[in-house]
Formats: structure tokens, C-alpha cells, sequence
């Protein structure tokens, strides 16, 4: 049985679990593990969700890190499992917060401090964000920013970051967000069934919205994000084999399968349409010039047919 008790005390500091779903990466996890315990925020208890890692995380962790709680899956979790099990488990000790952290998050000491205070003046409706960087540029990647696939994409204005917090209209992503438990227990946990892993986030923040949480970025909070690296096993970007990997394997962000379900759930119909399908000719388009670009013999051919077009004509 999850715990039922969400009443929020604005002037006694929360009790917030940090969520941090894991696989493989123990390096990472490591350090990201290391900047959360120079947090300047105490009220804090750590759950890492190691997903039957064979990197030696869960033994690796137990040594260096004693206080981090440590759940185990057994492969299959994917970020959508891990962060269920995570928040159900914390809901369970009495979580007054929740934040979702990625094992590739590096998070400044003052930063939870920012999100809680944020947090204690917005109040239990509120969802705060932290804005993040890259540590690769040093630039920010997500201020309120809307997702690539939204219409406002390329069109929309940064805000200024001279207030403590920011409206943001825009979902965050499953990156330094906090949100409070009643959320969880007004909406539902995070839909892993139709959202295993990649947009899953998306879809728990649309349905937040539409239950009256509004979103604010704590312009004080900040993470910094390890871009990720091409994966060793994944295959060549441009090739019919990579294409196809893009375009539906669960790990690739732009699963059009995964993409079509949150559009079609959150967007009205003529809208879920017009975008979706854009969105897969463009995919489609990116990729056929890219298979072309990298195959020689294939140009050669091409300019040959325009070649011999332009003698017909002649």
C-alpha cells in the first residue's frame, strides 16, 4: 500500500527523495552520486534503481555510498519501470517530494535548496524545474524550451532569468524536476506500458497540466547533463539497418511508434495529424539524404541519370 499522507508544512523543509534510474553506467552514476552528497539541502534520502546492472553498481554503491538505497530489476525496467519503482518505494517511506534524476546528471550543491525554496512559494500545485547544461559546451539546454516536435519549436523566446522562478509552459523532461507526492496520487504513476522509456516523462507532465500543476523553473537550480555517446552496439546512423533503428528501436528518442502514441494522446486530432505525419516525412527525408551523402557509388549513379537527363533534353 502506497502512503496517503501528502500535508506539506511551508515552513519546515520537505522531505524529498531523489529517484535515479541506472544501467550499466556505474561511472557515471558515481559521480552524479558524488555531487548529490554535497548538496547543501539535508532533508534528502537518495534510491537508486539499478536495472540487474552486470558493471558490479549495486556492490560498487553499497561500498562507496552506504546511505544510498539500492532497488534492484531485472533487466527489463527500462527508465519508465525504474522511475515506477523508485517513486512507489518513496511514496511508501513517506516522501513529501519526489525528483527525478538522470545517472548522467551532475547537480550543483545548491541546486535542491533552489527547487525546494521554489517549491515552499509556489506551492503543492506547483512542479519545479532546473534549468540544465551541457557539460560538453557549457550552454544551456532547456530553459522552458518546447519539445522539436511542437510548433512554437525555433519560434519561442527564452526568458529572462532575473526571478526566482519563471512560469514555463513546456514540459521539462525526466531531468531535475521535483514534484510533489499528491501529484502521484492525483494522476497516476508514470505510464510504462504505453511509454517504456523514452517520452514517458512527457506524457506524465501533460497529464499533470491538465490536472491544474503549474510548472515553474527555479532560475537558481542547476544541472549539468553528460550528452550522451553513440552506443558501441547501436548500428550506423545512415544506412537502411540504422534507419530503421531510429525510427522505431526503443532506445532512439525518436521511436515514431513511442512519439505517435504521445501525440496522438495529448494533441487535438487535426493537430496530432498534421504534426505527426510532418514529423515522419522530415524523419524519412533526413534519412534517405544521409544513406545518399554516404553512399559514393549511389551519387555517382545519380549524377549519371542527371547527366544523361539533361543530353535527352538537349
Amino acid at each position: 500500500m502506497i502512503a496517503t499522507n501528502t500535508a506539506l508544512d511551508r515552513k519546515a523543509n520537505p522531505r524529498v527523495f531523489i529517484v535515479m534510474p541506472t544501467y550499466n553506467r556505474w561511472d557515471e552514476a558515481r559521480e552524479s552520486l558524488a555531487c548529490l552528497l554535497e548538496s547543501t539541502y539535508e532533508n534528502l534520502k537518495i534510491i537508486l534503481v539499478e536495472d540487474g546492472c552486470s558493471d558490479g553498481t549495486a556492490e560498487k554503491c553499497r561500498a562507496e555510498f552506504p546511505d544510498v538505497e539500492i532497488l534492484h530489476g531485472n533487466g527489463n525496467l527500462w527508465w519508465s519501470g525504474a522511475i515506477n519503482k523508485g517513486v512507489a518505494h518513496a511514496l511508501n517511506l513517506g516522501a513529501d517530494a519526489i525528483v527525478w534524476l538522470n545517472d548522467d546528471n551532475r547537480v550543483e550543491a545548491g541546486t535542491l535548496s533552489f527547487m525546494v525554496e521554489s517549491f515552499k512559494r509556489m506551492g503543492e500545485r506547483s512542479i519545479i524545474c532546473a534549468r540544465t547544461k551541457s557539460t560538453d559546451t557549457g550552454l544551456d539546454e532547456w530553459l522552458g524550451d518546447p519539445p522539436r516536435w511542437h510548433p512554437e519549436f525555433g519560434k519561442w523566446t527564452r526568458p529572462a532569468l532575473t526571478a526566482p522562478e519563471v512560469r514555463v509552459e513546456h514540459p521539462p523532461g525526466g531531468r531535475g524536476v521535483l514534484i510533489p507526492t499528491r501529484c502521484f496520487h492525483e494522476i497516476g504513476l508514470v505510464d510504462m506500458k504505453t511509454f517504456p522509456h523514452y517520452w514517458a516523462d512527457h506524457d506524465f507532465h501533460y497529464r499533470a497540466i491538465k490536472a491544474g500543476y503549474l510548472y515553474f523553473l527555479s532560475t537558481g537550480a542547476l544541472i549539468w547533463n553528460v550528452p550522451n555517446r553513440p552506443r558501441p552496439d547501436a548500428p550506423k546512423e545512415f544506412s537502411l539497418r540504422g534507419s530503421l533503428w531510429f525510427l522505431t528501436n526503443r532506445r532512439s528518442a525518436m521511436n515514431m511508434i513511442t512519439l505517435r502514441r504521445l501525440l496522438k494522446r495529448h494533441l487535438p486530432s487535426d493537430a496530432y495529424r498534421a504534426t505527426y505525419y510532418s514529423l515522419l516525412w522530415d524523419s524519412l527525408v533526413w534519412l534517405a539524404s544521409g544513406i545518399v551523402g554516404h553512399k559514393p557509388l549511389v551519387h555517382k549513379s545519380l549524377r549519371q541519370v542527371r547527366r544523361s537527363f539533361i543530353k535527352k533534353r538537349a
